[in-house]
């Protein structure tokens, strides 16, 4: 009998599984299992109408954004390059069109402030016992199931 490495095995073994099995079966959100429950898609979706009804005072115009017509904007920040009518919101919650304009609700306006030590960040190894400053703002464009921080990713940006 003739003696094969591991490599060789594992090798052959995922090369038989792959054929055997179809990809799809390993995806959590596969059409198939999920029809019933719901859309398998768990981007967010741009909320229509959504904008406050004025800007807050530190409120500032964003970046990345293109200007189209009929006052509509993309905002070019992820991904996801939500397409604004005026009023409408982003999918992270923190864009919005005015009047053909983008502007952020969270510039200016953090939602979490702390001083932890530097050991906690990735940053292991420098500085050794020295402070960082963390902070943190409203809005994420992920829709994460098990977001540890979905209390505040998941907020409207301005209160």
């Amino acid at each position: 009998m003739k003696k094969i490495s591991r490599r060789h095995f594992l090798y052959c073994g995922a090369g038989l599984l792959c054929s055997a099995v179809q990809a799809h079966a390993f995806l959590p959100f596969s059409v198939e299992a999920n029809a019933a429950a719901g859309p398998a898609d768990i981007r967010g979706r741009v909320f229509k109408k959504d904008a406050p009804e004025k800007l807050w005072k530190w409120s500032h115009e964003g970046y990345f954004y293109t200007k189209l017509d009929n006052k509509r904007v993309m905002c070019g920040i992820c991904p996801n390059r939500c397409l604004l009518s005026p009023g409408d919101r982003s999918v992270c919650r923190s864009r919005v069109n005015m009047d053909g304009t983008l502007y952020s609700l969270t510039y200016g306006n953090p939602c979490s402030m702390n001083v932890d030590p530097i050991e906690k960040k990735p940053l292991f190894h420098f500085k050794p016992r020295s402070k960082a400053f963390s902070i943190a703002t409203t809005g994420c464009n992920f829709r994460c199931l098990n977001c540890q921080n979905w209390e505040i990713s998941q907020a409207l940006g301005m209160w």
